[in-house]
């Protein structure tokens, strides 16, 4: 099929019609269906299969030549189809349904920041189910969340997921491209939460190179850079699917800069710090559940080749 001048391969109708099934069945069966998908994507996307089993063999050398390597890739493949699933279905998952299936740990760290009428600055990664983080936060707390996205190519997709996530997912999107710094800024300024994902490649001198399991990933040092520019907390949010249809949504502990080394307080150093602590905490956040992070992802795009001295 070749690419329309709009610059997309997926017609809208097609999006529609995958919100209207997942919609119609049950949730377990919408599951199962989103699993089968994972598997054919596997099948199908040769090359994001193959990044994904290198990508995973290099940071588990241990699983190297064994069969639990390839059941990871499956793992792997599998929870994405159970993303998109459960993303599909957010109009139809009722309020009762996200409190009985996704927990949330200290949303008091959440209050605190708002009472001191400064925003809330958060960090999350492609990991768990990160979409159900604002759906579920939005039944506890009024304030507006923004979610900082990068656009996708197909334009009608992304289309389609900023305007899903803003009706039925709790977040309004903020463009990296179009919004910028500005928008970030101005919805700290009334207060309110702004998220960022900070696992995306991104290239020197722009990126940082954060060591990563065990390698150096070029890494964006935007959160650090507002974080340390308005004198404000960073706070992680990480969701973690803990069995097929729940959910365990955990916020913080909260990122200072005072509890940087003495012997880094110059701010280029104080802000390499900081994006070295948040690569960290994804990837402990990670092994906990390596099969529930975008492998497919050329993470260490932009990253030294070489193993660092002890790994991670």
């Amino acid at each position: 099929m070749a690419r329309s001048r709009s610059g997309t391969l997926t017609p809208f109708w097609l999006m529609s019609a995958l919100v209207f099934l997942f919609g119609r069945i049950g949730h377990r069966q919408a599951l199962f269906l989103g699993r089968a998908i994972g598997d054919l994507f596997r099948i199908l996307l040769r090359k994001k299969s193959s990044r994904t089993l290198t990508n995973l063999e290099q940071a588990f050398p241990e699983l190297s030549g064994t069969p639990g390597l390839h059941s990871l890739k499956r793992a792997v493949f599998r929870h994405y189809g159970m993303l998109g699933a459960e993303f599909l279905r957010f109009p139809v998952l009722s309020d009762r349904w996200l409190r009985d299936h996704i927990a949330l740990e200290n949303v008091d760290s959440i209050l605190d920041l708002l009472a001191k009428r400064k925003g809330v600055l958060a960090f999350i990664a492609h990991f768990g189910n990160w979409e159900l983080i604002s759906k579920r936060l939005s039944l506890e707390i009024e304030t507006p969340i923004h979610v900082v996205t990068r656009r996708i190519r197909d334009r009608k997709v992304d289309h389609f997921i900023r305007e899903h996530r803003a009706r039925h997912g709790g977040a309004r999107s903020l463009s990296a491209e179009d919004d910028g710094i500005r928008g970030i800024l101005k919805a700290l300024n009334r207060n309110e939460i702004v998220v960022l994902a900070m696992d995306q490649s991104t290239a020197p001198p722009e990126g940082l190179l954060s060591p990563f399991f065990g390698r150096t990933a070029g890494t964006h040092p935007g959160v650090a850079r507002i974080a340390m520019s308005r004198g404000v907390p960073i706070l992680p949010a990480f969701s973690a699917r803990i069995s097929p249809d729940r959910h365990r949504v955990r916020f913080g502990p909260t990122l200072r800069f005072e509890d940087c080394p003495y012997d880094r307080r110059s701010g280029p150093e104080r802000i390499r710090w900081m994006t070295d602590r948040c690569t960290s905490l994804i990837e402990e956040r990670i092994r906990e559940y390596p099969e529930q992070w975008i492998w497919m992802h050329n993470r260490w795009k932009h990253a030294s080749p070489a193993i660092l001295s002890g790994g991670r």
